[in-house]
């Protein structure tokens, strides 16, 4: 039989093999150092054989599989799984769809009510499972060509309890706007009381550039007759490490606490913005604690931590590392932490989805009796695991050390692991803490302290699941972080040193010297745990003869975040200021590097580093006072004429947001109290991504005063201005209020608030600084931003600046000590007056800004 698969090479091209010879398409999952793949022949199968419809539950494929899901449960929403729906012949396993009808059913019988009270909608279909199951590390995938009609092809991973869950496909080959993606997602559930968390963010919708809204997978599949099929595949490394691919080609991950996703031939790499906290229930009843919080669109709100061109694991673990702690496997830990362990059975179906019914996404019986719809058919299913190859060396055991570390809490340590024997192929080792409320870790062993108790961080090798243990005791902080001041940092008071040059005297790092540190070599550094938040510049007082290549770096945190040559003045000893290259941002427990970055041999002598705090001026808005705001989810009653099946007739409301789920005619109305009578104009906080036929309408007791045009900006989320077209008189007492979504787009807009102003507006003018002024040294002045302030006694102030009309363009507290920087950048040019006001008096200052 001739079959095409589409293969990813150096480009995409096609490769007609027998059903059985997946023996020449390569496993794309990478098995690890030392490695090799194992076919799993028991969950493994070409369908290179003939099992015809029968109307009972049968094993079949010499006992691989059954004909039937692998519990009682015959499907979800208008689905009613039959055994006489599934077949193999022609080298290819067949799931096909027909009517269902109530009153002359195939096994298994179902006597119970219509499913979703349609009696009409029913849909008979076939279910695949296996009879023997799979668990991590393992790579499974298959080759289907899926049905084109509207119904979900699905081949997924379930466990036995139905907690855990993972899809490596959800297909909707012929459903009106999902035909052209593919879903890729997974499961963690709690069954009772219920909770389903599955990842939402809008990524877990694949696009592919041979499909298109008008042109889905299930006409790229069917093919005029002549069957494609798309291979999808999963490897389930570790409980919390999954990786997706779609035609061998790799496009999603998922690790710890971040997902990478290949979205229109770019990387992005996310992680959750938010959670909702344990035991919430969202306004339908659902149970939704410990779920990522989604945005008004439904999605879950993101943050893409970066993007690149081909993927990086190193970046994802970064993303993970630097996201919010929430983990993307389970979030809301509904398996006790542990990710997903569990074995699992493999099911392959076709299934008639409650949303789809709800949308109106059902197939007519011409689809579900036409051949070239009805049927989901699969060419082949592979599983491996890896194995050590013969000449791997396997690990025997790990270490930790240290083996117990104290923490204050926003401090961070480090913890290294040591795999023996040292040639062990496999070196790997992953890191996990068993209270992340307490102390989180990276997979670099860098532990940060969260809150006051005792964690237990566990290192396991990835070959043999070796394990060690550090104990981790946080506690309460002993004093808060440095902000707003000034403060040093000795050099010889660093932590650890090292480098890579012997110089004969202080082999491999710094000298810790008599009040600075000495001997430095190109590499050389050392390190210092600091407590400090906010911006800074950075001063060394340093010292060197050297002619060339002398260069000083700070690195915080790994990251280089300054680099500063070093110039000659002659002495090893005769220390001066030298002004960093850039500012620096704390944000309280930081490790600090310092680092010989230059190249000469001999680099310099430092006595010590001095951080002046940077305040940066912003000036305040320039904006309209408006008389009183209202929050869009804040109405008072709703209605419509609409049924969107997500909120039946009238808006959807999200606290703290807005309102969505906005139709044609949907309304809101508003109980609002004028308190003075006068002309007002409304200003709407409104998006859309509809090109056409979006408007917004408002009535005051009944009688409309301003019809507007929403227009794009393609976004359900981007709340942006809108200022009504018309003003109008508004009386002081109580009005009702009404907003219409009077345009004829089925969906319209969403909505954040809604905010009126008067007419007019009496501005404050503040009174001029009088020109009595102090004399203190400021440089440089005249200046282009970067302004330094010297000769304040040491102390608190509040600095205030004006410009020469009076007005108060920036005010702040500061505490003085050496010396201060602001930075005016963002200022207009021209002449600015700046107050000092201490305890006991004022000081003043001139400067010209001529950026």
């Amino acid at each position: 039989m001739r079959k095409v698969l589409l293969v990813a090479v150096a480009i995409m091209m096609y490769l007609n093999v027998s059903a059985q010879d997946w023996s020449g398409i390569a496993v794309p999952a990478n098995a690890g150092a030392g490695n090799i793949w194992e076919l799993q022949d028991n969950v493994s199968d070409d369908f290179n054989y003939t099992f015809n419809p029968v109307n009972a539950k049968t094993n079949f494929g010499d006992g691989k599989w059954y004909n039937f899901y692998h519990n009682a449960w015959d499907g979800p929403g208008t689905t009613y799984w039959k055994y006489q729906n599934v077949s193999v012949r022609d080298g290819s396993l067949f799931i096909n769809s027909s009517r269902w009808d109530q009153n002359n059913q195939a096994n298994p019988w179902n006597g119970n009510a219509p499913k979703m009270e349609k009696p009409d909608n029913g849909v008979n279909a076939g279910c695949v499972t296996s009879n023997g199951r799979v668990q991590y590390p393992v790579y499974v995938e298959s080759a289907i060509s899926v049905a084109n009609i509207s119904l979900a092809s699905c081949f997924w991973l379930l466990s036995p309890d139905d907690t855990q869950e993972i899809d490596i496909i959800e297909n909707y080959g012929g459903v009106n706007g999902f035909k052209h993606l593919t879903h890729i997602s997974h499961h963690s559930f709690i069954r009772n009381p219920f909770h389903d968390y599955q990842p939402r963010d809008w990524n877990s919708w694949w696009p592919d550039s041979r499909v298109s809204a008008s042109y889905g997978w299930g006409d790229w599949a069917w093919n005029d007759g002549d069957r494609r099929y798309l291979r999808l595949g999963v490897y389930w490394k570790t409980p919390n490490h999954f990786e997706y691919y779609i035609d061998g080609e790799l496009v999603r991950v998922m690790y710890h606490n971040a997902i990478a996703t290949l979205m229109n031939g770019m990387w992005e790499y996310t992680y959750y913005d938010a959670q909702h906290p344990a035991n919430t229930v969202d306004s339908w009843g659902n149970n939704v604690g410990g779920m990522p919080k989604n945005g008004s669109n439904g999605y879950s709100q993101v943050t893409v931590y970066a993007t690149s061109a081909t993927f990086s694991m190193n970046t994802l673990q970064e993303a993970s590392d630097n996201s919010n702690g929430i983990n993307v496997i389970d979030p809301g830990e509904y398996q006790n932490g542990n990710g997903f362990t569990k074995e699992m059975d493999i099911i392959i179906n076709v299934e008639s989805q409650s949303w789809l019914v709800s949308r109106g996404e059902t197939p007519p019986d011409a689809d579900l009796a036409d051949p070239a719809k009805n049927t989901m058919e699969v060419d082949w299913v592979r599983v491996y695991k890896p194995i050590p190859s013969e000449n791997a060396v396997a690990v025997e055991s790990v270490s930790i050390t240290p083996s117990t570390m104290t923490l204050e809490i926003g401090a961070k340590g480090s913890l290294k692991g040591q795999v023996m024997p040292e040639n062990a192929t496999d070196k790997t080792i992953t890191f996990t803490s068993s209270d992340e409320n307490i102390a989180t870790v990276d997979q670099s062993g860098r532990v940060t302290a969260v809150s006051k108790g005792t964690a237990v961080i566990t290192a396991t090798t990835t070959d043999g699941g070796h394990t060690a243990k550090s104990t981790i005791t946080v506690n309460a902080l002993s004093a808060p972080p440095i902000q707003g001041e000034t403060f040093e940092i000795e050099a010889e008071s660093f932590e650890e040193t090292g480098g890579t040059f012997n110089d004969g005297h202080v082999p491999f790092g710094m000298n810790r010297g008599t009040g600075g540190v000495n001997y430095v070599n190109s590499g050389d550094w050392a390190e210092y745990t600091i407590n400090v938040s906010g911006t800074y510049t950075v001063e060394y007082m340093i010292s060197t003869p050297s002619t060339s290549d002398t260069e000083v770096s700070l690195v915080l945190d790994g990251t280089t975040v300054c680099t500063t040559a070093v110039p000659n003045n002659g002495s090893w000893d005769d220390y001066t200021a030298l002004s960093g290259s850039e500012p620096i941002t704390f944000s309280g427990f930081h490790t600090l590097r310092l680092v010989a970055s230059g190249g000469n041999d001999w680099q310099w002598n430092l006595d010590k580093l001095i951080f002046i705090p940077v305040h940066t001026v912003t000036p305040p808005p320039t904006t309209t006072p408006f008389d009183f705001t209202i929050e869009a989810e804040d109405f008072t009653s709703t209605g419509g004429t609409y049924d969107d099946s997500f909120v039946p007739f009238g808006v959807g409301k999200i606290e703290s947001v807005g309102i969505n789920y906005v139709n044609a005619g949907d309304w809101v109305e508003y109980n609002v109290n004028v308190e003075r009578s006068g002309e007002y104009s409304v200003e709407y906080l409104i998006t859309t991504p509809m090109l056409t036929g979006t408007e917004i309408q408002l009535l005051v007791d009944g009688t409309v005063v301003t019809t507007d045009e929403v227009p794009s900006n393609e976004s359900w989320t981007n709340y942006q201005s809108l200022k009504a077209s018309s003003s109008f008189n508004l009386t002081a007492g109580d009005h009702t209020f009404r907003v219409v979504a009077s345009g004829d787009n089925d969906w319209q807009w969403n909505l954040d608030k809604m905010n009126f102003a008067a007419s007019s507006k009496d501005r404050e003018i503040i009174s001029s600084v009088d020109d009595n002024f102090q004399a203190i040294k400021s440089y440089p002045n005249p200046t282009t931003g970067k302004l330094f302030v010297q000769g304040l006694t040491a102390g608190k102030y509040t600095v205030a600046i004006y410009n020469l009309n009076g007005e108060n363009v920036y005010q702040s507290e500061i505490d003085f000590n050496y010396k201060h920087q602001f930075d005016l950048s963002v200022l207009p040019k021209g002449i600015y007056f700046i107050t000092f006001t201490g305890k006991n008096k004022t000081n003043k200052i001139k400067v010209a800004l001529t950026n």
